[in-house]
């Protein structure tokens, strides 16, 4: 469990650079496109409303790993022109 808590944090952690999307046993998939809005915690994601982040009307959205059926890295966000 301690693997998937390291390995799901390393994403969000890197997630304003490239996104994930998060999909749940309930058919449910949320994108997290900025750590700010995603925390990792002891056997659950938390995952806030906030710019990128629909969480359907809901203000926080608690996903349970045993109810994380996968996680899928996005293509990386395009730098900004200068």
């Amino acid at each position: 469990m301690k693997e998937r808590e390291s390995e799901l944090r390393a994403l969000v952690r890197e997630s304003h650079l490239q996104p994930i999307r998060v999909y749940l046993d309930n058919g449910k998939a949320y994108t997290i496109s900025h750590p700010d809005f995603a925390l990792v915690a002891n056997g659950a994601l938390v995952l806030a409303h906030g710019p990128g982040l629909d969480l359907g009307g809901a203000r926080l959205a608690i996903c349970y790993f045993e109810h994380i059926t996968r996680v899928e890295v996005l293509k990386k966000k395009a730098k900004a022109a200068a």
